[in-house]
């Protein structure tokens, strides 16, 4: 099951990228999931889950895929994902 989401900012590429960061963080702490940068993309893996959060100017984009057991779980990861997409980068 995926989840994709995109959205714009008016950031510059370093504060994006301590925004991207500070997201990882809480999804970490949140859903056990192990952030890695590899460029301008953090990847984020834990069992059942792989996703990326790949910077652009002024974009953000995120793919992940859910496996069967996670994706039981999509609603609420959604949600806190758009939440913390909203408070990082806003509208």
């Amino acid at each position: 099951m995926k989840i994709s989401r995109k959205r714009s900012h008016n950031l510059s590429a370093a504060e994006a990228r301590t925004r991207v960061e500070r997201i990882a963080a809480k999804l970490a702490e949140r859903f056990g999931a192990r952030p890695r940068w590899d460029g301008d993309c953090l990847y984020v893996e834990h069992t059942g889950v792989r996703g990326a959060l790949t910077l652009t100017d002024g974009c953000v984009q995120l793919e992940a895929e859910l496996g069967f057991p996670v994706s039981l779980m999509r609603g609420p990861i959604e949600a806190e994902i758009d939440r913390l997409l909203e408070k990082e980068l806003g509208a």
